[in-house]
């Protein structure tokens, strides 16, 4: 099976999780699967991608942990557990609603490849189960107890995991402005209480943190006119100052800019991407209702932020209170990269080898299964 692996290599934390995982998985094989095949490192690859936080190899790994600990009276039922914690979140984007069915069927197709090793009741309970994490409904024991295992740090955590909890999953969830975050995760919390009446207290307070807190969100302004690796290294770095960073793409309203508009759905789309056509101080203000906010800056050398000061100084006398900014230097070894050398590199044919200057980071959010898993 060919697979297709573009998450970053593994460092030797994930490392070592991916061992532990595999030794786990090899204690309870019911079904003798080979656990040194790739199709397992395609698995794991999901699970590394950058946009999660909380959805990754730490998370299933607890899960894992949790079922080794138990005391399963028949090897075949822990082996169904272990097979539903590896796929119940191999797939997983934040927005569109459907990353249980997909990874429901990223299972089905692994199993397929393999000929079908389980019975068919075992994989329909498996995939039911995958199934009802989306709203944690359970058909049976097996389900209710997966679901335990999943929602632990919701159902059994501190105050403190709780806190630690939220700040992952505002991550994963930075594609929405602030005021659908709000609106959605306090719906969340409010459905989670009615699952789990035990668990009334918890999503009180976490109800309570959400409308409280005022997380640090940096505002990438630029024309990006086009995004490239550039672009994408000082947003990484952003990226380590900031709960959030939201890049906000400056038009001319007399121009088309939809052509930018979805080159930066496709390059970032795990981002929230705004557009604006107006002083960046008014949207500074505007995003600043929710959150505190810093303007950030990317310069590549002096002549950059002798511009950059200046414009700081017209900033600061339009905003009363000033604009908080940030200015952070590109890599040495991107210095030469610009928008205007691309774009007139643009006017040759290149034979596709200016692609080296336009990210690829997340380009697995476009592949198919089959792309993915093989």
């Amino acid at each position: 099976m060919a697979m297709a692996m573009e998450s970053a290599v593994p460092d030797n934390r994930s490392r070592e999780l991916e061992a532990s995982l595999r030794q786990a998985l090899s204690e309870r094989n019911a079904y003798g699967l080979d656990w040194s095949r790739p199709w397992v490192d395609a698995v794991f690859a999901a699970y590394r991608q950058p946009h999660r936080h909380f959805h990754t190899l730490e998370h299933l790994h607890r899960i894992v942990e949790r079922i080794r600990q138990y005391e399963w009276e028949d090897v075949p039922t822990a082996s169904r557990m272990l097979l539903t914690a590896l796929f119940h979140d191999v797939v997983w984007y934040p927005l569109g609603g459907d990353s249980e069915r997909r990874s429901a069927a990223a299972f089905e197709h692994v199993m397929g490849l393999l000929g079908e090793p389980l019975p068919a009741d075992d994989k329909e309970q498996i995939r039911r189960t995958i199934l009802s994490t989306f709203d944690q409904t359970a058909e049976d024991d097996f389900a209710a107890r997966f679901h335990d295992y999943d929602c632990q740090v919701i159902i059994h955590g501190s105050r403190v995991d709780l806190i630690d909890y939220e700040a992952q999953i505002f991550r994963e969830f930075q594609c929405l402005n602030m005021a659908d975050y709000r609106r959605g995760r306090s719906a969340f919390f409010q459905r989670f209480a009615r699952r789990y009446p035990r668990c009334q207290p918890t999503m009180e307070f976490l109800i309570e943190y959400l409308e409280r807190r005022r997380p640090r969100v940096g505002i990438y302004a630029g024309t990006f006119n086009p995004f490239h690796i550039g672009h994408l290294s000082i947003l990484e770095k952003a990226e380590l100052i900031f709960d959030k960073v939201i890049l906000a793409l400056g038009i001319n309203p007399q121009k088309k800019h939809l052509e930018r508009d979805r080159q930066l759905d496709r390059i970032l789309p795990f981002h929230e991407v705004v557009t604006f056509d107006t002083l960046i101080v008014d949207l500074i203000g505007q995003e600043s209702r929710y959150a505190n906010v810093t303007l950030v800056r990317g310069l590549r050398n002096g002549y950059d932020l002798d511009y950059e000061m200046n414009q700081l100084s017209y900033m600061q006398d339009m905003r009363p209170g000033g604009v908080q900014t940030v200015y952070i230097p590109c890599d040495k070894r991107l210095e030469h990269v610009s928008s205007s050398m691309l774009n007139g590199l643009r006017q040759f044919d290149t034979h596709g080898m200016d692609s080296i200057y336009y990210p690829h980071k997340y380009d697995y959010a476009s592949q198919t299964l089959q792309e993915q898993f093989g």
